[in-house]
């Protein structure tokens, strides 16, 4: 019995191997599978194709896919000349991650046949896995001059473009593979992604919401829907949307983590915590679940456990500055002043001119007793800086304790109001560890009344008012 090898190699490809086709986020196989070659009745009698396709099929799917390359080894002659048989073994060859073999396989095919659409797109996906962004290119513009409007071809330039984030040109070949199929799910994908990058939120939705036509259980367009109710705060929404797509998918991280962040936005501190917990047993090794956790526990004022969570979440990613001001800022709050130092020396080995962390670690050298460390470090700082400068002014004022009133009317001549109350603050924080405990008191409540400014020692501030028990102005 005769099988048609087009269905066949469409179904095979379906079944195994569209994960490795274009690492789209809804992959789909292409639509028109090679045509089998011209037979002579001598060929059909001495090879049976049927029965040697049925078993790749199964042997790829009981024994994987390198068993079934190997049953290709024993054809006879006809068969391995074969345009369909090789259109297959090139496939598996790709899928196995075998791509120099596949390369010359699906070189071969193009050279006998230089306007057949599945071979050009098969070295395509070679010329993908091979990182030839050029090549792919050029064998999917050679499909778009022989059909125009062939979905797979012009989503995945699409796609190429989403890379380089030309989110504009990238909607223009989405809606091309529409053209014949307005459901083809994934141009749609790419069409919604694209316009919710451009802030097109309407028409994001509308491409997202026809993919659920066709597909109602694809768990990531209910999370892009989710995302755009985000971006109107309609939290309770977005909310429902991301429930939905962690019940088609619960082991998924980043569901969790968007279920987690609505509701932090929404302010169920709770809720959000719960939602954080649960993507880190998920996904335990992601710092910025902890960097997020640790911010509710700081505003519900569970200091201890933030402070976990930030020390996790440098742990997990040495680079993230943010994570050890954080850490900086809450051992400061509980006097470990040790730890303190140490974060912001992390900090200032990669922003070294940020005056904050300069003085924050000097502050904390005199807070440990270490008088003359603070003396040597405040001296070796101020060498760059400019003599007429704010900065310069009160580093010397750590350094010698010496000038108090005209380096506080430096200080409030500085326009920049952020630079101002930071300034202000390690006054305060000198003069009290100095002794003048009331001319600290009353620079604490002049940087309280800024109003939440931008700088991170405004929380200091108002954690030094509350350990004081001062009255704000």
């Amino acid at each position: 019995m005769k099988i048609n090898k087009c269905k066949f190699l469409i179904k095979c490809f379906s079944l195994c191997f569209c994960a490795v086709f274009f690492s789209q986020p809804l992959s789909a196989a292409p639509k028109n599978a090679a045509k089998p070659a011209e037979k002579t009745e001598s060929t059909e009698e001495s090879f049976d194709f049927s029965a040697f396709y049925s078993e790749v099929q199964t042997t790829a799917r009981m024994s994987g896919i390198k068993a079934a390359i190997a049953l290709f080894d024993s054809l006879p002659l006809q068969a391995s000349e074969d345009a369909g048989v090789n259109y297959l073994l090139g496939s598996l060859l790709l899928s196995s991650g075998q791509y120099a073999e596949a390369e010359k396989v699906a070189a071969k095919l193009l050279a006998a046949d230089a306007k057949n659409t599945d071979y050009l797109f098969l070295n395509a996906y070679v010329a993908k896995a091979l990182g030839n962004k050029n090549k792919k290119s050029q064998y999917l513009k050679e499909i778009l001059k022989i059909q125009p409007d062939n979905p797979e071809a012009n989503a995945e330039l699409g796609n190429e473009l989403m890379m380089a984030k030309a989110y504009e040109e990238a909607a223009k070949y989405f809606l091309k593979s529409l053209k014949t199929d307005p459901y083809f799910v994934t141009g749609l994908f790419g069409y919604g992604q694209a316009n919710y990058y451009l802030g097109n939120f309407t028409e994001s939705k509308i491409a997202f919401k026809k993919i659920l036509v066709k597909n109602p259980e694809e768990d990531i367009v209910y999370s892009y829907l989710g995302k755009l109710e985000a971006e109107k705060e309609n939290y309770d929404e977005a909310l429902n949307y991301v429930e939905q797509a962690i019940k088609l998918n619960p082991d998924y991280y980043n569901y969790w983590l968007e279920k987690g962040n609505y509701n932090r936005l929404k302010g169920a501190g709770n809720a959000a915590l719960e939602a954080y917990t649960k993507a880190i047993e998920v996904k335990g090794d992601y710092f910025l679940t902890y960097v997020y956790r640790g911010a509710v526990y700081e505003r519900m004022e569970r200091f201890d456990e933030a402070l976990a969570d930030y020390k996790l979440a440098v742990k997990y990613n040495p680079q993230y500055q943010y994570g050890f001001e954080s850490i900086g800022s809450l051992s400061w709050r509980a006097g470990n002043w040790k730890d303190c130092r140490e974060a912001y020396e992390k900090i200032a080995a990669v922003d070294s001119e940020n005056i904050s962390y300069q003085l924050a670690i000097t502050a904390c050298y005199i807070k440990e007793n270490q008088k003359q460390l603070a003396k040597d470090y405040a001296g070796k700082k101020m060498r760059n800086l400019d003599r007429s400068s704010p900065e310069y002014a009160i580093l010397r004022f750590y350094y010698d304790g010496l000038g108090e009133a005209d380096v506080l009317r430096r200080i409030r001549q500085c326009e920049n109001k952020n630079t101002r109350g930071k300034l202000l603050y390690y006054m305060a924080v000198y003069l009290e560890a100095t002794g003048a405990q009331t001319a600290a008191n009353q620079l604490y409540l002049e940087i309280s009344e800024m109003k939440s400014p931008m700088f991170f020692e405004y929380t200091l501030a108002l954690w030094a008012i509350e350990r004081l028990g001062l009255q704000k102005m």
